[in-house]
């Protein structure tokens, strides 16, 4: 039995041996099986991912956490972030298409790529701008922001007061029609710009000197003084006199007695301290002494002033000139502030500018009014 089978594996090997012969010239090939193994398709230096920019825009104006600003005038500013470069801009404001200007330049700096910044006038309340930039190529990127505008509260007007003076009844020829109306239609105008006002008309020697020292009293309890005189004027010696209506100088020497000097009123302001001083003068009309020496003594109308720190002095026209009484109601000089006085968030100076051109204008260039001024800060009549 061994021996059976023996002989069948040699049988076996001995015809393995002849399959794997190999044919005459040729070399024996080894080969064997090995495991799967999947292959790195990846290169061999893996470069990196292409950054890929996200267009946006990025409002940078300035205004409070709650997007509330206090002034009409805002900035618009945006930082803008695109792939390509922008070939234009649109800005609407409350869906308004806002004019931009020719030249508008975009910069750039290291923290952002293209800024832009439009100024624009707001509405009270809640405003809407849409910003779109529209790139070189095509395309577009756009972004909303809205703004509310509220109007800072309103601060308390500081104390204002008047004193105004018009005088018309003098004696004789030198009756003046328009002092009066001025008087009065000043004051209604000061009151409503929030005065407190003493007005006075027709007012004698004793009238003028007691209204002048009783504003010099109450005036201490008020930042903002104001006098206003419309009526006759002289200077004598470099002063200024105002002409009570019972005035009757018989010379030079008896002017600073018969009339009131100009200085008492600027002397009543200093002594009070107020913060802002005004005097305006419609006087020097005509001749009210009616006398061979001229109404100025040494000169027709009234010589120029000094004006205090803090004060601007206001004359119907310029110094050593003399002025209309007007055709109207109202004097020319006063017709004519008392139009400006309508015209709200304009210096006092503005003012002045305006009711010198208005003047010019209706005298043809025959009255010039004047100023001396010395305010260290703006004054507005009315603010809205």
């Amino acid at each position: 039995m061994k021996s059976f089978l023996f002989f069948i594996c040699l049988a076996l090997i001995a015809r393995s041996a002849m399959a794997q012969q190999t044919p005459a010239g040729s070399q024996p090939v080894a080969t064997f099986q090995s495991t799967t193994t999947r292959l790195n398709t990846m290169p061999f230096f893996t470069s990196s991912a292409a950054t890929t920019t996200v267009s946006r825009i990025d409002w940078t104006s300035d205004m409070e956490a709650d997007q509330t600003v206090s002034s009409p005038t805002f900035i618009a500013k945006a930082c803008i972030t695109t792939p390509k470069s922008v070939a234009r801009y649109s800005l609407l404001l409350n869906d308004k298409i806002q004019q931009l200007p020719r030249d508008l330049k975009v910069e750039r700096d290291k923290d952002c790529q293209q800024s832009f910044n439009q100024t624009v006038q707001l509405q009270e309340g809640e405003n809407r701008l849409r910003l779109t930039a529209y790139l070189t190529g095509g395309g577009e990127v756009a972004s909303n922001l809205t703004v509310v505008y509220k109007k800072p509260p309103v601060l308390a007007l500081e104390k204002r007061l008047a004193l105004i003076i018009g005088n018309s009844s003098y004696q004789g020829s030198n009756k003046l029609p328009n002092p009066v109306n001025d008087a009065n239609d000043m004051a209604t105008a000061l009151k409503k710009l929030g005065f407190d006002v003493m007005v006075y008309t027709d007012l004698n020697n004793k009238g003028m000197r007691q209204a002048i020292n009783t504003f010099g009293e109450k005036l201490r309890d008020y930042q903002v003084g104001l006098f206003y005189y419309a009526g006759h004027g002289v200077q004598n010696e470099g002063n200024n006199y105002l002409v009570p209506i019972d005035a009757q100088p018989e010379s030079k020497n008896e002017i600073e007695y018969e009339c009131l000097d100009a200085n008492r009123i600027l002397t009543k302001m200093e002594d009070a301290h107020t913060r802002t001083n005004i005097v305006v003068l419609d006087a020097c009309r005509n001749n009210p002494l009616d006398r061979s020496w001229s109404r100025g003594g040494d000169n027709n109308g009234l010589a120029s002033m000094d004006a205090p720190i803090g004060s601007v002095i206001a004359y119907a026209t310029a110094p050593g000139k003399t002025a209309a009484d007007g055709n109207g109601r109202n004097g020319l000089y006063t017709s004519a502030l008392l139009k400006a006085l309508q015209t709200p968030n304009q210096t006092i100076i503005q003012l002045f500018q305006q009711v010198r051109a208005e003047v010019l204008k209706q005298s043809n260039n025959r009255q010039i009014p004047w100023e001396s001024t010395s305010l260290t800060g703006d004054f507005y009549f009315q603010r809205k």
